[in-house]
């Protein structure tokens, strides 16, 4: 079977929601970090370009209502899926993840043969799926008490307001930095991917592909006599191969892998000197 054979990762459903929580996201980091740097000349920049702070705030709230729809979609589709008794429990993270990621990290270096044999989910998209439910619901719930505090006043201790407004500015620097560090990198820049996959688009991954980020997932496909069971393709029968597999990482992987670190380390030096400061403010 050709490696260029491909199988359905993501339902048009799951990539529905994820294209509207991208842009979602990405305006509220357009609108909402000006205001935390509003004293930095690129933030008079952007608000000057959605013609002045009360329209860059618009858009925010706008964002945000885009955001709190995708939530609810999501739950939705949970809901109908638990009523069917089709509900995927594979996002839950297990022990087992933090055994991979040891082994993964292990691989990387050369320590280890062969990496880890992950299922449907790897335990980076464990953490980036969970990262996003509990961002999504604390910037929710302190973006409302910012949006009304009058009324969240009537109710709750005045100081409650104060930590909203902490909460609610560091962890839209978090997710920028989270986004932009780490999901692009991975989804994007990795030489495992470059210049980027296309299953957030069309939602289908290449049995290559599969076979090499989801080794478990591929054998269970294979003994469902799936589409997919098929022995897997040349490239990916040779990347599987003894000899492979005793030499690990090829050298040009590691050397890119080296490079990728020296870059994200860079990035995060760049990051903590410029920007983290700002979170004790």
């Amino acid at each position: 079977m050709s490696e260029h054979d491909e199988t359905l990762r993501f339902s048009l459903e799951a990539r529905l929601q994820h294209g509207l929580l991208a842009v979602s996201l990405a305006v509220l980091l357009l609108t909402g970090l000006p205001i935390k740097f509003a004293t930095l000349p690129w933030a008079h920049v952007v608000t000057a370009f959605f013609g002045g702070f009360p329209a860059l705030l618009s858009a925010h709230f706008a964002a945000a209502a885009l955001l709190a729809g995708v939530a609810v979609f999501y739950l939705v589709t949970l809901i109908r899926a638990l009523v069917r008794g089709r509900l995927d429990f594979s996002i839950v993270p297990r022990p087992s993840d933090f055994v991979d990621f040891g082994r993964h990290l292990a691989y990387l270096i050369g320590l280890r043969p062969e990496r880890p044999r992950f299922g449907k989910f790897t335990w980076w998209e464990k953490f980036e799926f969970w990262a996003v439910v509990w961002g999504t619901t604390l910037m929710g719930l302190s973006g409302l008490i910012l949006a009304f505090p009058e009324r969240a006043s009537s109710f709750l201790p005045r100081w409650v307001v104060g930590v909203a407004r902490v909460a609610h500015s560091n962890e839209a620097l978090l997710a920028f930095l989270a986004v932009v560090i780490g999901h692009v990198f991975a989804v994007h820049l990795s030489p495992h991917v470059f210049p980027g996959s296309t299953v957030w688009w069309n939602g289908r991954i290449s049995l290559a592909q599969l076979h090499e980020d989801h080794a478990a997932l591929y054998d269970l496909l294979a003994a469902a006599r799936t589409p997919a069971a098929a022995p897997p393709p040349a490239a990916s029968r040779a990347s599987a191969s003894p000899v492979a597999v005793k030499a690990g990482p090829r050298v040009a992987d590691r050397t890119l892998i080296a490079v990728e670190l020296v870059v994200f380390l860079g990035l995060v030096a760049a990051v903590w000197v410029g920007l983290v400061p700002y979170l004790l403010k």
